[in-house]
């Protein structure tokens, strides 16, 4: 007797799940895992050819003054100010690393995408582990998660780094809360370690504010009574998701992004949003139609009041499963519902009423759900056993195969417009993205005829008219050019581009004064633009004003401090004032950034020449020999004397 409750006292001591599954994976589920993470790479695969496109990459890595040098006070640029009115800072940081490490090299940007997801997927096998599902279901559902054709905008979309990334911290973050619930009061330091990644994972991204929602599913399904001290417990969590979800909502309106295209009421906002939960459920099924943009209607659909069914279905299903205690299907449905509900557009943000992209960690309630049902059928019902287990095969062949070949559209925006063009050929910002691709590959009837459809359908776009301008100017059709900037200044007088474009045009129509004027009013509605500097340096320089010239070369430098011909250019202009020792270190800068430039020694030559450095004079000037520059024999002679 005395033995039995020795036996007794040592059960009730463990905690009661501490012994369900141990985090330490055994031989045959690493192999599997191996198995699912190498059949997810190579489902990906084609991304590794393709190149920036121009839907926010421009911004986010192209463009963005913050990524020009790896310095300190880019650093805090990039966590101080948003992008496109999203502030998701852990991103943008990746991007200047792997910039600074490898440069502009698509293909790092890609592998790097990609091996985040990989993580991701190596988290959900993890959790699904933990969450007790069945090793076949575990395998079933975490393939699902690495391969679903709703995967692909997250990964093979650079700009959408914040989709893998924020998921590897989200996911570890409930790893780790996992621990936590495993391992009781000895747990506690994992609860802590939640906290500190759930940090990671907001600076990536907006949604991951849906974080203690999903660990409160967690706790109903793991059977934690649901009471105040839940609630309680998760304060901390509660309050870094509201201080990330303020701050998002600031720069947003900040930035205007809740201007959406379309003007719809509140009520019909609300019948969007039951629409679109309901596409997402049926996208999850089977995924249909997926494209980069999914715009606005320009009037308000029959269907979408419809969305309503959506709703109450969900609704139903929910109370219909919490009242016969199916835990596994209420956890589905809440935790697919809690991080989805802020992306259902009922406050517009942006100029699309959904995106593939939101699914990226709300289909996990979906994944398990369907998976632990799967096996239940194969447990209680054996004689369908076959016919499941092909069924899931056939399923998941299927989407590997429609997932690579998805992946293939975003090889550049060539390919990513054109297909967006298959399914929206009425709204025309594809038009424009692609017209831009083909402007930029030097592609000019193309690029015409991409201008010309997107006008038909949106006569008054400023941003049309200055994208077209940019074609014409390419073209030295300056007069052309000025037709379509002064458009679009008409249309929107407050973008500093249009005026800097209009004052380009001018100068090389000689109109030198009035594109001086235009310059510096496009530069004091955007005071960062690198091009506006550049340009009005150049016309200074043109009128006499050296003075001023290099003060905006130099102002340019700050912001593009690796233009070696700038560099080049402040020296030259401050020997001829008169200035060379101010000239000898831009020169010298223009030197170690291109050392190959002749004409870079032979002016540093007269530079020393004048500082009475002959022989520094004479070592410049024979490599600028060497280089090919023709010397001239006056100089040299001057220099021999």
């Amino acid at each position: 007797m005395a033995k039995n409750k020795t036996k007794g006292k040592r059960t009730r001591k463990q905690h009661p799940g501490k012994n369900t599954r141990r985090f330490n994976l055994q031989h045959h589920e690493l192999l599997a895992l191996a198995a699912i993470l190498a059949i997810t790479f190579i489902c990906f695969f084609p991304a590794l050819s393709a190149d920036f496109v121009n839907w926010d990459d421009d911004y986010n890595i192209l463009k963005n003054e913050n990524l020009k040098a790896f310095r300190w006070e880019d650093i805090k640029g990039i966590f101080s100010t948003p992008v496109i009115g999203n502030y998701n800072p852990l991103p943008i940081f990746t991007f200047a690393i792997e910039k600074e490490l490898f440069g502009l090299n698509p293909f790092v940007f890609h592998l790097n995408n990609i091996l985040l997801h990989l993580g991701c997927t190596a988290f959900i096998f993890l959790i699904f582990r933990r969450l007790k599902l069945a090793f076949w279901a575990v395998v079933a559902g975490t393939l699902l998660f690495g391969i679903h054709p709703m995967r692909v905008e997250s990964v093979a979309w650079i700009t959408e780094r914040k989709d893998v990334l924020f998921g590897l911290f989200y996911l570890w973050s409930i790893l780790e809360y996992l621990k936590y619930l495993y391992k009781g009061r000895k747990g506690r330091k994992h609860f802590y370690m939640a906290l500190a990644i759930a940090v990671f994972a907001m600076l990536a991204k907006i949604q991951a504010v849906a974080l203690p929602l999903s660990f409160l599913a967690i706790d109903y399904l793991l059977g934690r009574k649901l009471k105040w001290n839940l609630l309680i417990e998760k304060i901390p969590f509660f309050a870094l998701s509201l201080i990330t979800g303020l701050v998002g909502i600031y720069f947003l309106g900040e930035q205007g992004s809740f201007e959406s295209q379309a003007s719809y009421n509140f009520i019909q906002r609300l019948f969007i949003g039951a629409h679109t939960y309901g596409v997402y459920v049926l996208k999850f099924i089977f995924p249909y139609k997926m494209v980069p943009l999914y715009p606005y209607p320009a009037e308000f659909p029959v269907k979408f009041y419809f969305g309503i069914l959506y709703a109450l279905a969900a609704a139903g299903t929910l109370y219909w499963a919490y009242v016969r205690e199916m835990k596994q299907l209420v956890f589905g449905i809440l935790f697919f519902t809690f991080n989805v509900m802020f992306v259902l557009q009922i406050v517009g943000a942006g100029q699309a009423f959904l995106a593939d992209r939101f699914t990226y960690i709300a289909y996990i309630g979906l994944f398990f759900m369907l998976v632990y049902y799967w096996h239940q059928l194969i447990e209680k019902r054996p004689r369908y056993k076959v016919y499941a287990m092909a069924g899931m095969g056939i399923y998941l062949a299927l989407f590997a195969g429609m997932t690579f070949s998805q992946t293939r559209i975003w090889k550049n925006s060539d390919t990513l417009w054109t297909h967006t063009l298959k399914y929206y050929d009425s709204t025309p910002l594809p038009f424009r993205n692609r017209g831009n691709y083909f402007r930029d590959q030097g592609k000019v009837q193309e690029a015409m005829d991409d201008y010309d459809a997107a006008l038909d359908l949106k006569a008054d776009d400023d941003g049309i008219f200055n994208s077209r301008g940019k074609l014409f100017f390419n073209q030295k059709k300056y007069r052309e050019a000025l037709q379509d900037y002064n458009k679009a200044i008409e249309l929107d007088n407050s973008k500093g581009e249009y005026w800097v474009n209009r004052g380009a045009s001018k100068a090389a129509l000689g109109m030198y004064q009035d594109a001086l004027q235009d310059v510096t009013r496009g530069l004091e509605l955007e005071p960062g633009q690198a091009s506006g500097y550049l340009n009005r340096s150049l016309l200074y320089s043109t009128t006499g004003q050296n003075e001023k010239a290099i003060e905006d070369i130099e102002t340019y430098l700050k912001i593009e401090p690796t233009h070696a011909e700038l560099w080049y250019e402040a020296g030259r202009l401050k020997r001829m004032l008169k200035r060379p020792k101010d000239a000898l270190p831009d020169l010298n800068q223009a030197i170690r950034l291109k050392p190959g430039m002749g004409v870079f020694y032979l002016e540093r030559s007269k530079t020393h020449f004048e500082l009475n450095n002959r022989a520094q004079a004479r070592q410049d000037m024979e490599q600028a020999r060497q280089l090919g520059v023709q010397i001239d024999p006056a100089y040299q002679r001057r220099l021999n004397n």
